[in-house]
Order: structure tokens, then C-alpha cells, then sequence
């Protein structure tokens, strides 16, 4: 080979290779001889209302194909479900970041387009803090989740959570009054720990094995797409409960789904014993002084 031969087969590998770093392409990812079977999917699955949260691990710990192989694997996912279906996506690390809601999704459809600008966040695990950020922030009528949709949350993640604040359980336990059901995805050689599976376990709908899903490697998300469309679709969900005939309307009346009215409601409470009981220590006194009187 000479070296103009040479000069121009290097051109066209650093050409290619800065392309491939530069813009995310679905269909280089994909084996040409293997297509998805996109259309018969969505017709395996019964074409319910439904409101999917994706939540996914920014952290440093992950490389940028892990996140890559993550970006493909949840094209495919939202591919996969019926055209009545809504997603949201928010990532985290130490910090978060919304990059669409369920009102954003029904304005533009496409998952390649979505997930194409999607850019990796690094940082440290606050996945219980996500969790509830996901639950508060993004499963509102304002961001354009539906009060008779079934609701989902997909959580994945390469590892344990560091340096989070809060607990899984407390912020668990909103997400069951909420109605969400959780499903918790591991990927990666960190949950050969046992403390890693404990963590999936917390942060997973009961019972659950059925709502964890465990892979060694992140180029293997693409094996589970079928299994986790299935749970997700055999699942009964559940939705919020529906005002009766001539009551107040979910969006003039939700304070019985807000934990924030509930928590105010109850420090009202709270308030109002305390000042009960000063009236009560007042009248006692009142009491004696009067009775000290007519000794006197």
C-alpha cells in the first residue's frame, strides 16, 4: 500500500471513530441480522394506560459505553410498549436532572430523537433522594401523568447508593401511598455484594423477586427488554383512586395524594393539642387562684 493509500484509509478512521463518539446513532448498535421485533411487542401487550418513570445511575462509576449500552436499552424498552403508554426520564448522580416529562413525550414520540442529547452526568449515587424526586416531581398533572394511568417506576443502576441522605423506606413508603409500582434493575459485577442486592430489594415493589432484575454486564440490558415489558405489562398496576359521582375533582381537591398537605395537616394538629393543653394549665390555675380567694 503507498502512503496516499495509507493518508486516506487514516482519514477515514479517525473520521469515523469521532462520529461514533460524537452522535447517538441507534442502528449502529443493532445487529443487522437480528431486527427488533418492535410491532409484534406492542401487540402482545394489552394497550392500557400507563405512566413509566425511567430513572437512571449518572455516577462517575459508570463508563461512558455502560451508559451508551443503558441509552439503547431504553429506546428499545419505549419501542416496545403500545402507543397508549407515557415516559419520563430522569437522571441522577449527587445531582439530577429531568430530561423529559410525560408532557414533553406526548409532543414528541420519538425515543431516538429523546434520548439522543442525553448526556452523562458523573457525581457520586443519591438514588433513595432520585427515588422520591421521581415520586413528587414527575408524577403530577403538570408534568402530564394521568390520574387513571397505572404507574410505573424503572429504576437502574451500576451499584449501592453513597453518601444519600435518606433511606429507602421513607421514601418508599410515599411511593406505595403514590401508587407507583418500582421496578429495580442492577447491572454490572457490583451486585456479586450482597449489600448491593439488599439495596435493590429496598428500593423494589413487594414481592420482590418479582421486581428485581439483576445483569452482569450492561451490554446485557438488551436480553432483558422482553422480560421487563412482560412484568410491566402483566402487572395490574394500580392508578390513583378516582373521585366518587359529584365530589371535587382531582385537580380541585388532591390533598389526599400530596404527603407535603398531609405532613402540614398533621403539624396543625400538633399545634392545636399543644394550645389545648396551655388552656387547660391556665383553667387549672384560674381554678386554685379563685379557690385561694375565698380563704383568704
Amino acid at each position: 500500500m503507498g502512503p496516499f493509500e495509507v493518508l486516506i484509509v487514516t482519514l477515514l478512521f479517525l473520521g469515523a471513530t469521532e462520529s461514533a463518539d460524537d452522535i447517538f446513532d441507534l442502528s449502529d448498535a443493532l445487529d443487522p441480522g437480528q431486527p427488533p421485533r418492535i410491532n409484534q411487542d406492542k401487540e402482545s401487550c394489552p394497550n392500557d394506560e400507563r405512566d413509566i418513570v425511567f430513572l437512571i445511575d449518572g455516577s462517575s462509576s459508570l463508563t461512558p459505553s455502560e451508559f451508551m449500552q443503558m441509552k439503547i436499552f431504553l429506546a428499545f424498552v419505549m419501542k416496545s410498549f403500545p402507543d397508549n403508554t407515557q415516559f419520563s426520564l430522569l437522571q441522577f448522580s449527587n445531582q439530577f436532572r429531568e430530561h423529559f416529562d410525560f408532557r414533553h413525550f406526548s409532543q414528541n414520540q420519538d425515543p431516538d430523537r429523546l434520548l439522543r442529547d442525553v448526556a452523562h452526568l458523573r457525581g457520586s449515587s443519591y438514588t433513595a433522594t432520585a427515588i422520591r424526586k421521581a415520586v413528587r416531581e414527575l408524577f403530577t398533572t403538570q408534568k402530564g401523568a394521568r390520574n387513571t394511568a397505572k404507574r410505573f417506576l424503572v429504576v437502574v443502576t451500576d451499584g449501592e447508593k453513597i453518601g444519600d441522605p435518606l433511606d429507602y423506606a421513607e421514601v418508599t413508603e410515599e411511593a406505595n401511598r403514590a401508587m407507583i409500582t418500582r421496578f429495580a434493575i442492577g447491572a454490572g459485577l457490583g451486585f456479586i455484594r450482597k449489600t448491593a442486592q439488599q439495596e435493590l430489594h429496598a428500593m423494589a415493589s413487594h414481592p420482590a423477586p418479582h421486581h428485581v432484575i439483576v445483569v452482569r454486564h450492561f451490554s446485557e440490558l438488551r436480553n432483558i427488554q422482553a422480560e421487563l415489558k412482560e412484568k410491566i405489562c402483566a402487572t395490574r398496576g394500580q392508578s390513583l383512586p378516582q373521585p366518587a359521582s359529584g365530589s371535587l375533582s382531582p385537580d380541585t381537591c388532591s390533598s389526599h395524594s400530596d404527603p407535603q398537605v398531609l405532613q402540614k395537616l398533621e403539624q396543625v394538629l400538633t399545634g392545636l393539642d399543644q394550645v389545648k393543653t396551655k388552656l387547660d394549665l391556665l383553667a387549672a390555675k384560674q381554678g386554685k387562684c379563685g379557690r385561694d380567694s375565698l380563704f383568704s
